[in-house]
């Protein structure tokens, strides 16, 4: 799988990837279109230590009640192994007509192993998706996805997923900001480094990964908060760094970014009236 090899020579990564993608062929067979990563191992700057698989699997149905099953065992052995794995499954209605937040058929991610491992042990897993789910962040998913995603099975993101709204990625990542600058304490790099690229798209457009947006800000924020900025770049590069991320630094950055927010999302909706 050439596209892999292309952007991360760690082999335990490239086989993770490419034993996923065959055991979901396995198990969905015909009904599987296409899957798709997206994330910093599609955008170059994955690493083992502390990232995720972030994948996109279409379906041309929803999937059945014991094919959600098959696939949650299956990714309670693949995920960690090594990275964790968090993926969602859509089916081409869910897709089109697009709707925000849009439906998804199944996802898993690390926060959910334990759940999921309860309801296997018994037969809730039966009643998984009973009503339909949502999920605003795959606003954001599919428009990287579609810019800056990696197909590993299947045709072009561009030809499966549509072009999502403006709008609808802009209140996706605004919202994930809000909710890690309120997580601030507790995990400093993400809500550091995906603030700035998010402040980053409102003032260019660009779609960025959390390493490119802490690299963008590093020009443009005020000078006081460059070094917490270089902090949570070196943390993220590096995962044998130990700096510290002083609270009152952190309070800081928090108040700068959401001030900033409220100003460029006023200035977006008077431009747009």
């Amino acid at each position: 799988m050439r596209a892999i090899r292309d952007r991360t020579t760690n082999t335990l990564i490239q086989a993770q990837v490419e034993r996923y993608v065959a055991d979901v062929r396995a198990i969905l067979g015909d009904a599987l279109i296409g899957v798709y990563l997206h994330g910093s191992l599609a955008m170059g700057c994955f690493n083992p230590a502390q990232s995720d698989l972030d994948l996109l699997v279409v379906t041309r149905a929803p999937m059945t009640a014991t094919t959600r099953r098959d696939v949650a065992v299956h990714l309670l052995r693949a995920s960690r192994q090594p990275a964790p794995i968090e993926v969602s499954f859509l089916t081409l209605a869910m897709l089109t007509p697009w709707r925000h937040p849009p439906p998804f058929d199944f996802h898993y991610s690390e926060m959910w192993r334990d759940a999921y491992t309860r309801d296997l042990a018994g037969e809730r897993w039966r009643a998984w998706n009973a009503s339909e789910q949502r999920d605003p962040d795959l606003s954001a998913h599919i428009t990287v996805v579609r810019q800056r995603g990696v197909a590993l099975y299947g045709p072009p993101a561009a030809q499966v997923f549509p072009a999502v709204p403006e709008a609808d990625y802009i209140a996706a990542i605004v919202a994930d900001v809000a909710e890690a600058l309120d997580r601030i304490y507790a995990d400093p790099v993400y809500a550091i480094l995906n603030a700035c690229r998010t402040l980053a798209f409102l003032q260019t457009r660009q779609v960025l990964s959390k390493k490119e947006g802490g690299e963008w800000a590093l020009e443009r924020l005020p000078l006081t908060l460059r070094p917490l900025t270089q902090k949570a770049l070196m943390h993220y590069c590096d995962a044998e760094y130990t700096g510290a991320f002083p609270a009152a630094f952190l309070e800081v950055f928090r108040d700068y970014v959401q001030q900033e927010l409220r100003q460029r999302l006023a200035t977006r909706s008077g431009e747009q009236r």
